[in-house]
């Protein structure tokens, strides 16, 4: 049975990704908490008022996902059909050659943050690191030194709410940098329409090219895979120290257990466990951000021969002119190292999966309205024009997909096998 109210609507729906920024926008009525499904999600004290809720629609992630305003794009030649607003775009790394080895891939968006808070342009960078509500999550953290940045640089691949503590953060009239995920920099930009501080006070959006990340079912069948016990592990590194890196369980007493990114998250992207949220993200390369930075792998698909010596390179993206004139001035600054120009298609070969869940993501939600759902609408991401790539038997297959896995629940928060 459907919810009267619109958060609880969304969570039943499989759409909320967690951000809290429900609960930052009304903090008197929302708080995040730990559900039964081991996620992060918004508990109601109070049930929102009509006036709340339309608000709450406007910029909730699970609700509406935006690209850049046009507003924002000063050179509208320079959007891709696929990949959206490039107003820069290359290969990179950072020049600290300790912080290209720490981070998850080459350190681009540490050095951005660093470049942002050593030249003063900003108090402090509102970044995820790990640790929180269980050893395996992330937490919100505004980081206002040079060693703070670093030590919460890396990817966290678990539930975390970046956004849960931002409007009294800008309450206090600081500036930050904000690096979350390409949904949380959706809702952002899409609260900035309403609320003027996000344009007056948050410089700059970075955000990595997201793929998803492990539900909590997945990470507790992990930590059980390796001989974990979860009640006894004090943190877990997804990746970092190479590129990417291992994932090492650290325990309580003192011991750690190391294993490989492929260990991690498997051979074949097909079986990888996330949210159905992230299942049918239209936008998994940030078009709302300032600056994005990515992954450069054949196919997102590292081979253990190709992580052996990997130092890490970036793919850094600059999608307003104030993007592209941030990585010019870090790259003047010293904080990267650019090793040449890249484009579009080159995402297109790195990123193939973003490519199909973009092409698909309007037939997937029509699926999802056909059974009664919210369905998640697009703003400037040219999700309809993008079905050109689609017949329409693939078209309907996709559609039918849809309405086949959530009438079977692998919409579901509770759902617990492979959702491909």
């Amino acid at each position: 049975m459907t919810s009267n109210s619109e958060i609880q609507r969304i969570v039943e729906e499989g759409l909320c990704i967690g951000c809290g920024l429900c609960a930052s926008a009304f903090p008197e009525d929302v708080q995040m908490r730990l559900a039964p499904s081991g996620h992060l999600r918004p508990c109601e004290s109070t049930p929102l008022n009509p006036e709340q809720n339309v608000q709450l629609k406007s910029f909730c992630p699970g609700v509406v996902h935006s690209g850049m305003p046009s507003d924002k794009i000063s050179n509208p030649d320079n959007i891709d059909p696929t990949w959206g607003p490039i107003e820069k775009m290359v290969t990179g790394h950072s020049s600290d050659p300790k912080i290209r080895h720490k981070a998850a891939t080459g350190g681009g968006l540490t050095a951005i943050s660093l470049y942002l808070l050593e030249s003063g342009q900003v108090d402090g960078i509102l970044q995820v690191a790990g640790g929180g509500l269980k050893a395996y999550f992330g937490h919100s953290q505004l980081s206002q030194t040079r060693e703070d940045v670093i030590n919460g640089s890396g990817s966290v691949y678990a539930s975390t709410s970046p956004l849960e503590g931002l409007l009294k953060i800008l309450d206090t009239g600081v500036t930050i940098a904000l690096v979350a995920k390409p949904c949380d920099i959706s809702a952002v930009r899409l609260l900035g329409k309403k609320d003027p501080r996000i344009d007056r006070q948050v410089k700059a959006l970075l955000t990595p090219i997201c793929g998803g990340f492990f539900p909590p079912f997945a990470m507790e069948n992990f930590l059980k895979s390796v001989g974990a016990n979860e009640s006894d592990v004090d943190s877990v590194s997804y990746r970092g120290e190479g590129c990417p890196g291992p994932t090492i369980i650290r325990f309580k007493n003192g011991e750690t257990i190391t294993k490989t990114y492929l260990d991690f998250w498997g051979t074949d992207s097909s079986q990888w466990y996330m949210p159905w949220r992230c299942r049918i993200c239209p936008d998994g390369s940030g078009e709302a951000a300032d600056i994005v930075s990515g992954d450069t792998w054949p196919n997102c698909e590292p081979t253990l021969e190709m992580m052996e010596g990997d130092l890490g390179t970036n793919v850094i993206i600059g999608r307003t002119s104030r993007g592209a004139e941030i990585m010019n001035a870090a790259i003047k600054a010293n904080y990267l190292n650019i090793e040449g120009d890249a484009e579009p298609r080159d995402l297109d070969y790195w990123q193939p999966h973003l490519v199909k869940k973009k092409v698909t993501a309007h037939a997937r939600y029509s699926g999802m309205r056909s059974v009664g759902q919210i369905g998640l609408s697009t703003i400037d991401l040219r999700t309809e024009e993008l079905t050109k790539h689609m017949d329409s038997k693939s078209y309907q297959s996709e559609l039918d997909g849809t309405s086949r896995r959530i009438t079977i629940g692998k919409h579901d928060d509770d759902f617990t096998s492979p959702s491909g």
